[in-house]
């Protein structure tokens, strides 16, 4: 993929309204969802995102980044729920 096809497959990445107010309830860590704050039963769901942060489909390699000369963000581990929020394509699954 060159680089326009990738930001053309680019999804906005989505937090949830109450993330400011999760943070504050539950705090925030390594073990958090990205999306809405709450804490992870499990870090088995995740996206992949660049800079911006643009959520990409989870079948680009960090070469195809590279050569589109792309910064990864990395994965941002989401909860159950959230990650529904994405298409299939979209998701990673441990």
């Amino acid at each position: 993929m060159n680089k326009e096809q990738i930001l053309n497959a680019e999804l906005d990445f989505i937090q949830s309204d109450k993330f400011d107010d999760n943070v504050e309830k539950y705090g925030w860590d390594e073990n958090t969802c990205a999306c809405c704050a709450k804490p992870l039963k499990d870090k088995t769901n995740a996206i992949l995102t660049i800079e911006g942060p643009g959520v990409i489909p989870a079948s680009i390699t960090n070469d195809q980044l590279d050569e589109a000369g792309l910064v990864s963000q990395g994965i941002f581990f989401l909860g159950s729920s959230c990650v529904k929020k994405y298409p299939k394509e979209y998701r990673i699954k441990f």
